[in-house]
């Protein structure tokens, strides 16, 4: 960014301004150094894709934004895990939704049984690429996921089961509010990404850290996560 000021009106400013002055005659050329915030900053033109690439590689610059568990991320969840000195990481969405049923009525997910920390994003690709419907007619967690784009990032995904663990063990206890009025609804209990068999998911209650296997049609939470 640069803006033209005249010498007069470049008079008299203090010694530490961040304006640097170039040039001679009556003009001076002012060369105003972006901040790392506003370095930072999404282009109008960049689309979500972009944008979460950008970041990628922005936070392995000396701008970087550090972050320890706890602080609030890039798509506004808190952090839970946190690597390269707190450069890159993972969090989690800024809120959740209840009474979604996971979908995929008796699709085997053969390829999305590992319940690893770190497998939840391969987990979630493998049941995306199954095309699952809602067995009763609704909404599955597969829709929440395609609409979801806290932050303006479209790069969430079903954390693994021991991904819901490290959330419970660094973040506590999550709160849900909704007593679960709907028919075979356990809001108490979140959806992971690792099939156990046949038409069985891996949940944990993000409340007291009891797991639980619930078939595809039951109606838990869904609490998305994202690296950055």
């Amino acid at each position: 960014m640069t803006v033209w000021v005249t010498t007069a009106s470049a008079y008299g400013w203090e010694d530490d301004d961040p304006l640097l002055l170039s040039g001679g005659g009556h003009e001076a050329k002012v060369e105003y150094e972006l901040t790392c915030d506003e370095q930072r900053a999404r282009d109008p033109s960049m689309t979500g894709e972009e944008y979460t690439d950008f970041l990628l590689k922005f936070q392995d610059t000396d701008c970087a934004k550090i972050f320890k568990p706890g602080d609030i991320g890039f798509g506004g969840g808190k952090v839970f895990h946190v690597t390269d000195e707190g450069r890159h990481g993972m969090e989690i969405a800024p809120y959740h939704h209840t009474s979604v049923e996971y979908g995929c009525w008796y699709v085997g997910l053969e390829g999305a049984r590992n319940q690893a920390f770190g497998a939840g994003k391969s987990n979630t690709e493998v049941a995306l690429g199954k095309n699952c419907v809602s067995h009763y007619g609704g909404s599955s967690i597969f829709d929440v996921l395609r609409n979801f784009d806290a932050g303006d990032f479209r790069d969430w995904y079903i954390p693994s089961y021991y991904e819901l663990k490290e959330i419970y063990r660094v973040l506590g206890p999550y709160t849900v509010t909704e007593k679960g009025s709907a028919q075979h609804s356990y809001p108490q209990f979140f959806w992971s990404s690792s099939e156990s068999y046949a038409i069985w998911m891996w949940g944990l209650n993000l409340t007291t850290g009891k797991n639980a296997l619930a078939g595809h049609s039951k109606k838990l939470s869904v609490l998305l996560i994202r690296d950055f």
